[in-house]
């Protein structure tokens, strides 16, 4: 039986306290920091839960406005602009309980998607990430993400390419 997530915007009802993703920090940020981001405007959390229960945390992502300076970009994804304007993607994190399962892969479609309709509606060129580690690295790199100069953890991915990896086949 294939269980459906629904992404939500993060509320004071959902269940982040339970959350683990086995990195400490990740789980602290969503337990302390994310719902005051959201209600300070700093950054959107946006959270995957199931219809059976609602409230409990089984994926998240954050989105936050953000800029590049041109002089870490190449000039292919800066298009020759001195600062880029684009969404971070702040954190991703999957629960211990479904990993190797490619919900990480959808989450990260689901956070693309809604950074590219944040740019048609506001404008942004680039997603950027920064891994946390070697293993999440080669997880962006996989879906095209390419690092910036002078900094292989933080890596970046044009919005036109997020369109064309979102584009029905």
């Amino acid at each position: 039986m294939s269980v459906e997530y629904d992404s939500v915007a993060l509320s004071g009802r959902h269940d982040v306290a339970s959350f683990d993703c086995g990195v400490l920090s990740l789980n602290v940020w969503l337990a302390e920091q994310a719902l005051r981001a959201q209600q300070a405007g700093t950054a959107r959390t946006f959270v995957w839960v199931t219809a059976e229960e609602p409230d409990r945390v089984w994926a998240y992502f954050s989105l936050a406005p953000t800029e590049v300076a041109r002089d870490v970009l190449s000039r292919g994804q800066s298009s020759g602009y001195s600062t880029v304007p684009g969404y971070l993607l702040a954190i991703l994190a999957v629960h211990t309980n479904l990993r190797g399962v490619g919900l990480g892969g959808q989450v990260l479609v689901d956070a693309l998607s809604r950074a590219a309709r944040a740019a048609e509606a506001g404008g942004g060129r680039l997603v950027v990430v920064d891994a946390l580690d070697d293993a999440a690295t080669s997880f962006y790199r996989h879906y095209d993400f390419t690092p910036v100069k002078g900094n292989p953890r933080r890596l970046v991915l044009k919005m036109a390419s997020v369109r064309g990896l979102l584009a029905p086949p």
